[in-house]
């Protein structure tokens, strides 16, 4: 195997690494009803996000060594269109997702009841859709990546 095919393996590793737990999460956080629930969500959800954030590192990191080793990568619209996207993504992961459930979490930590706060729902919505719409990117960045349309 070439440096590029292992490059290429370590970047797809690094994909769903670093990805598919996005997938997941709106699905886990909408079958918590209650607070004992959510808060267990939230546990499993802290517990991923640092192999997560290693493998969309690693995506990034490799796919940039990938158009340092064919540099022509650099003139490919799908390519730098990817590249952008990836950057959009790491917005809603990080910078909404991220954000709205640590305010869920301590939310619900604060509340003295079984009950979910509606406060908490509608953070727990915000970071939903923020994931919803990343992996919406992620299907896309495959798509460029499988297809190079352009």
């Amino acid at each position: 195997m070439s440096l590029y095919g292992l490059i290429v393996v370590i970047h797809v590793i690094a994909a769903v690494v670093g990805m598919g737990p996005a997938f997941a999460f709106p699905i886990i956080s909408k079958i918590a009803k209650n607070r004992e629930q959510l808060m267990l969500m939230h546990l499993l959800m802290e517990k991923i996000e640092k192999p997560v954030k290693i493998g969309s590192l690693t995506l990034l990191v490799t796919g940039l060594i990938m158009g340092a080793l064919n540099t022509y990568l650099f003139t490919q619209a799908w390519y730098i269109t990817s590249i952008i996207l990836y950057f959009v993504a790491q917005i809603f992961v990080i910078g909404v997702s991220a954000k709205a459930m640590k305010q869920s979490n301590a939310l619900l930590e604060a509340a003295k009841t079984d009950i979910i706060p509606d406060s908490v729902l509608a953070l727990n919505k915000k970071s939903n859709s923020a994931l919803n719409i990343s992996s919406i990117i992620a299907v896309v960045m495959i798509m460029l990546m499988s297809l190079k349309p352009f």
